[in-house]
């Protein structure tokens, strides 16, 4: 009877650390930033949209795509108005979207769009919408929105890029336009969030 307590216990230990894995994810093998202006657009709706087709290799990988608004310092980050994107589906396409209101004190806000993982991972037609005076999504006129120029990532800050584990390159699969970006990520390795918390 003592084993069979035992067995039971361990098992449910288990099980417990199993469902717990998502606690374990990769860090992000590489990022772009679009930086808005939107000094003087106080408490304004604010609206993003990306394109993406995923093929993550496990599912721990995936694409994060978030917003954080900045004062007028260099790394001045508002950390409350923090927004993760939200996702739905049309067919092979996911549309990611990010929605929120400008802080008084933001200049500017950074869209980051991050592979966490691996896999291969497309990205196509990002919009921005700001609101108008009457509360009216306009949309902003960005500078490579499809990723269609000549150099890929012409407008964008971009994360230092790690080895050969990463490829960046133009690819005809595209939601809208010609082209679209392909970020292709391997052989990256998970982390605890608790231990990626404290870099």
């Amino acid at each position: 009877m003592k084993n069979l307590l035992l067995f039971l216990i361990t098992l449910a230990i288990t099980a417990k650390a199993t469902a717990q894995s998502d606690r374990f994810y990769y860090p992000d093998a590489f990022y772009i930033v679009k930086e808005v202006k939107v000094e003087g657009l106080k408490e304004r709706p604010y609206h993003f949209e990306l394109s993406v087709k995923e093929n993550p290799s496990d599912t721990l990988s995936k694409p994060r795509i978030y917003a954080i608004q900045v004062r007028k310092g260099k790394e001045d980050l508002i950390g409350k108005t923090m927004v993760y994107a939200v996702s739905a589906t049309n067919k092979d396409w996911k549309t990611y979207s990010v929605d929120g209101i400008i802080d008084n004190e933001a200049t500017r806000i950074w869209l980051y769009i991050a592979v966490n993982g691996n896999g291969e991972f497309y990205f196509d037609n990002l919009q921005c919408s700001i609101a108008d005076v009457n509360g009216t999504l306009q949309e902003k006129d960005l500078s490579n929105p499809s990723f269609e120029e000549k150099k890929l990532l012409n407008g964008y800050y971009v994360s230092d890029k790690p080895g050969k584990n990463l490829q960046i390159q133009p690819s005809s699969i595209a939601s809208d336009g010609k082209q679209s970006l392909l970020v292709t990520t391997a052989a990256q390795k998970p982390g605890s969030t608790r231990i990626l918390a404290k870099n």
